[in-house]
C-alpha cells in the first residue's frame, strides 16, 4: 500500500586513498574533486528534481564515503501520479547532462568563475573547521592512527590539492565519472503501489537490469 516511489542513483568514484587517473597531481586531488562535486550539485539538484520537475518531496545530491569508497549519490522519493521510479531515474540522467552543459557554458563567464571561487572557499572552510572539543580532537587522532594509510598531514595536503584545482579540472572529472565510458553507476528503484515497473536499461551504455539481487 506504499504510494511512494524512490530512486537512489550512485556513481562509484574509487577508493578514498587513491588518486585514480590523477596520480601525477597533488595527493588527494580526486578526493577533493568528489567533495567539490557535492558542493556544486547540491542546490541545482534540488532546484531541478524537486522545484522544477516536482518529482518528490525528498530530492538531494551528495557525496559519500562508504567502506573506503567515494561515491556521488542522487536520491528522490515521492508519490506524483505520473512519476514512477522509471520517470525519476530518467530525469536524473537528464539532469546530469543538463548540469554539465550549464557548468561548461559558465566556465568563461564572470558569474561562473565567481561561483567556482565561492564553492572552493566553502570547501576549504569545511576542511579547516577546528574540533569543538577535546573529545572530537581525540577522535580525529584515533581515526588517523588506525587508518591503513596514516597521514597526519592529510588536512594540509587536501587544502593544497583543493587550491590547485581549476574549473577545467572539475569539468573533466565530471564528464569522466558521471557521463563517460568509465562511469560506474547503480540505480536502485522502488515502485509505489500505483506505479508500474518498466525497463529503464540502456544497453548501449553497458547497463543491465537486476530484478533479483540474490540471483545476481
Amino acid at each position: 500500500d506504499e504510494p511512494n516511489s524512490g530512486v537512489l542513483t550512485q556513481f562509484q568514484i574509487g577508493k578514498i586513498e587513491s588518486n585514480g587517473p590523477y596520480e601525477g597531481r597533488l595527493p588527494y586531488t580526486r578526493n577533493m574533486l568528489v567533495a567539490l562535486l557535492g558542493f556544486m550539485m547540491r542546490e541545482p539538484c534540488f532546484n531541478y528534481l524537486r522545484t522544477q520537475m516536482q518529482l518528490g518531496y525528498v530530492a538531494s545530491c551528495f557525496d559519500e564515503d562508504y567502506k573506503d569508497i567515494q561515491t556521488f549519490n542522487m536520491l528522490v522519493q515521492g508519490s506524483r501520479e505520473d512519476a514512477g521510479a522509471d520517470v525519476i531515474a530518467d530525469e536524473m540522467d537528464k539532469f546530469i547532462v543538463l548540469q554539465y552543459t550549464k557548468f561548461n557554458e559558465s566556465r568563461d563567464t564572470a558569474e561562473g568563475l565567481q561561483l567556482w571561487t565561492d564553492i572552493k572557499l566553502a570547501a576549504q572552510k569545511k576542511l579547516e573547521e577546528k574540533p569543538i572539543s577535546l573529545s572530537d580532537k581525540s577522535s580525529q587522532f584515533n581515526m588517523e592512527i588506525f587508518s591503513p594509510t596514516r597521514d597526519f598531514e592529510r588536512k594540509a595536503k587536501k587544502v593544497a590539492a583543493l587550491s590547485a584545482l581549476t574549473l577545467d579540472h572539475f569539468l573533466e572529472f565530471y564528464e569522466r565519472y558521471l557521463m563517460g565510458p568509465e562511469r560506474r553507476k547503480i540505480s536502485s528503484q522502488v515502485y509505489g503501489k500505483d506505479h508500474v515497473p518498466s525497463n529503464t536499461v540502456d544497453a548501449s551504455k553497458g547497463e543491465v537490469l537486476i530484478t533479483d539481487v540474490t540471483d545476481y
